[in-house]
């Protein structure tokens, strides 16, 4: 919108409240001030301050709106464990098993190549041949020297971005066959003008020849799938054709030579220089079809690797952010779900700092409805991982999904559980901060159903701000939109453990109803909603919905702070309290499990 009248809109939205006003326009501004530099528009920047930092996915984007499913059955596990801060997400990234650093030492070494094909080249052409004209050599010579700072550049220690590295590829490969394509064709006239046809057949042999290592070299070091490969390599096939064609209908009397030669012989123009056509697409195939296999071998082989001690077993889930699998610990034989945290923009020290920091602040916890972090650690290609216990069962997110609204009495039984985790958390000085139905498991442990394990402390911040400015980023608007307090939405608001109590409230709510509290399609909407609308009483959402334990959800969703349950312990307690406890205990989920059959795992 233009600024008059995104303040029209505005105004409209956000009605009386001009606190809010001020601050989206604040926004706004800030905004505005970024794109005059070069930065992006105040809707993508919106809308990347949304995903990125909230994890929120806008219902028009196929993809569950109440949290981080990404992918059929397993999304929501698969981001569950991420500690967002520590690793930053990069949309439209590599694929999860060609990592960066990877993929940027691969193209370094096909730049390699192609500067040995074209420094080969000048080589015997200015010291063997010794040619004579040194503008044939101008075209290999700057193509040399451009791919010498291609691969100085890429061979720093700097991760570079993926949409460089896509614009490099292209580069290398375009420049090499440009160079080699304008030489063919200023070698075949020249020769060709001054009766040379047997050189200028030589001419031609030798960019078949270029052009069938140029497309073996790109299925071997930039194995991709076999349509992307197969796109780079197909016009690689028929450029010395091209070339040859373009000649013959330009000068038609310089190339008629192509004629006599072939017709001297009984044959056509076609039938000879078609062969060449032909072996050069046969080799396209090839590589496209081995790039495809090579890109498959290294995935297998990346989920057959050793992270330390533990070995991959097989893939549990996929999302934004990376990649699940049940691990085993090799001495201890313990199953495990270990986490892989592709690289994003941010690697190094700092970004090393906060994930450690993540990982540690979760494991400092000890209480049995918080999942338990074994151990965590960064490979050589800069992928990080952590390993927690493995559990089976539904995140509650999949049991709505699947089962509906709960009963009134699973859920107290539920979210009383919850309430110790968050007891012992914030009694440590740490919040939550993204609480969510996708981040608390119904599990089975021990020989006990329904266990709730809350997960994902990536948002976790120490109610101190003991900790480093270089390692911990304040003031960001941190959490699920859909799930989190309207402090959480204004940065100079004070945040406690109160802000984890309304979003628990707001997961009494899904469970209770089969949707969030406030359901706005728009973020900007939803914020505001959040932080001035009433809340709809659940019961008037879903039937049956007792009256004492709808006055305990709507108090822990009170936009004011000092309007809910001061603790997770008294509202523990209220939960306790509501009649509805008494319909769900162990022999209820037990059955209720077993009923399912099998039971899904994490």
């Amino acid at each position: 919108m233009n600024p008059a009248k995104r303040e029209t809109w505005l105004q409209r939205a956000c009605g009386d409240d001009e606190s809010h006003r001020a601050e989206v326009a604040r926004l706004s501004n800030q905004e505005e001030g970024a794109d005059s530099e070069g930065g992006g528009s105040f809707t993508e920047s919106m809308s990347t301050y949304l995903d990125t930092t909230a994890n929120w996915i806008p219902r028009g984007d196929n993809r569950r709106s109440h949290g981080d499913r990404q992918v059929e059955h397993g999304g929501a596990l698969a981001d569950r464990f991420a500690p967002q801060p520590a690793i930053a997400f990069v949309a439209h990234s590599q694929p999860s098993f060609e990592s960066r650093p990877v993929l940027q030492q691969r193209l370094f070494g096909l730049t390699i190549v192609c500067m040995l094909m074209v420094g080969m080249t000048l080589f015997w052409k200015s010291v063997v041949l010794w040619e004579p004209d040194a503008n044939d050599l101008i075209p290999y010579t700057i193509v040399l020297l451009v791919q010498g700072g291609i691969a100085i550049y890429l061979s720093r220690a700097r991760p570079v971005s993926s949409s460089v590295l896509k614009v490099l590829e292209l580069g290398v490969m375009g420049l090499v066959a440009a160079a080699f394509a304008f030489t063919q064709y200023q070698g075949m006239l020249h020769l060709s003008l001054h009766g040379d046809p047997l050189r200028a057949q030589h001419v031609l042999n030798h960019r078949v020849h270029v052009a069938a290592v140029l497309i073996l070299s790109y299925g071997i070091y930039a194995p991709k799938g076999r349509w992307h490969t197969a796109l780079v390599v197909g016009p690689l096939a028929i450029l010395p054709s091209a070339v040859l064609l373009a000649l013959f209908l330009r000068y038609p009397q310089a190339m008629w030579w192509l004629v006599r030669v072939t017709t001297a012989h009984g044959s056509s123009p076609l039938e000879v220089f078609g062969l060449d056509v032909l072996v050069l697409l046969m080799l396209a195939v090839v590589s496209a079809s081995g790039a495809h296999t090579i890109s498959r071998l290294r995935r297998q082989v990346k989920e057959a690797r050793q992270y330390g001690q533990y070995h991959l077993l097989r893939r549990l889930g996929a999302g934004g952010m990376g990649e699940v699998y049940l691990a085993e610990h090799q001495l201890l034989k313990r199953p495990c779900a270990l986490k892989l945290i592709r690289p994003g923009i941010e690697s190094g020290l700092d970004a090393l700092a906060r994930f450690e920091r993540e990982v540690r602040l979760t494991a400092t916890l000890s209480h049995p409805n918080t999942v338990e972090i074994y151990d965590y650690g960064r490979t050589e290609d800069g992928t990080y991982y952590y390993v927690m216990e493995y559990l089976q069962g539904l995140s509650l997110a999949e049991l709505v999904e699947q089962y509906g609204p709960l009963p009134p009495g699973r859920v107290v039984y539920l979210l009383r559980q919850v309430c110790g985790a968050l007891l012992e958390a914030h009694a440590a000085g740490l919040i939550h901060r993204d609480i969510k139905p996708s981040n608390i498991f119904a599990s089975r442990r021990g020989g006990l159903y329904d266990v709730a394990k809350l997960f994902d402390f990536g948002l976790v911040r120490p109610l101190t701000r003991s900790v480093s400015s270089q390692v911990s980023t304040e003031g960001q608007v941190l959490g699920t939109p859909l799930f989190m307090s309207p402090e959480q939405a204004e940065r100079d608001r004070v945040i406690d453990g109160r802000s984890d109590i309304y979003s628990l409230g707001g997961v009494a709510y899904y469970l209770l109803t089969g949707r969030p509290p406030f359901d706005e399609e728009e973020g900007l909407r939803l914020m505001i909603a959040i932080a001035r609308d009433p809340v709809v009483p659940p019961s008037q959402v879903h039937s049956g919905i007792p009256r004492d334990l709808e006055r305990v959800v709507l108090r822990c969703l009170a936009k004011d702070a000092t309007e809910r349950f001061p603790d997770a312990e008294s509202l523990e307690r209220a939960l306790g309290e509501c009649v509805c406890t008494a319909e769900w205990n162990q022999d209820h989920a037990a059955r209720w499990w077993r009923s399912r059959g099998s039971v899904h795992s994490s």
